[in-house]
């Protein structure tokens, strides 16, 4: 599938977290000296941020094939270190450039479209369910406890703590579910 410069660009920048793709995409209003620090900022954060399609305002579409033709299968991020050696030379005492080896967090290098999928924000973390330390409650009547709100304990199992044994009972009744301990020692 042959990508317009305009497709492709369009899918580079909804493919970036709304952070970047707000700071450096098409509708960004910074300067060039609010962009340079910016990026910095956003570097530091840990977002991948690309030097000269983000910072400098070149053509993403552009970049990328100019950085092909040239051979790149990866470039660094901003704060990553530079390549010493470009692809395809070698120099005495000088790291060569490995297309098949990037570092971790470095930009490959592509115009496929369909390598900048939509960005999808990360799931919300699940909050762990709260934790009953003690289930039982305080006392109802006689060796009957009240059960303490959010405790899961199920019907027939037992817990001790320093005032005894306790036994759930779980019954159901016209008016729901009640929830109970018993103490039995």
């Amino acid at each position: 599938m042959d990508n317009t410069q305009s497709d492709f660009d369009q899918a580079y920048w909804a493919s970036q977290p709304p952070e970047v793709a707000s700071a450096f995409g098409p509708a960004s209003t910074l300067n060039d000296d609010d962009r340079a620090t910016r990026a910095q900022q956003l570097a530091q954060q840990g977002f991948t941020i690309d030097i000269p399609i983000m910072a400098w305002k070149w053509d993403p579409y552009l970049v990328m094939t100019m950085r092909l033709n040239f051979g790149y299968t990866w470039v660094p991020a901003a704060l990553q270190p530079p390549i010493m050696v470009a692809p395809g030379l070698s120099f005495p005492g000088e790291p060569s450039y490995n297309p098949n080896n990037p570092p971790a967090g470095s930009i490959p290098v592509s115009v496929n479209i369909q390598d900048y999928p939509p960005y999808a924000a990360p799931p919300s973390p699940v909050p762990p369910a709260p934790t009953v330390e003690d289930p039982v409650g305080v006392q109802a009547i006689g060796n009957l406890y009240l059960s303490v709100p959010g405790e899961s304990y199920s019907d027939g199992a037992q817990y001790t703590d320093s005032r005894g044994t306790f036994v759930k009972h779980v019954a159901i009744t016209p008016f729901g579910r009640n929830n109970y301990w018993e103490k039995i020692s």
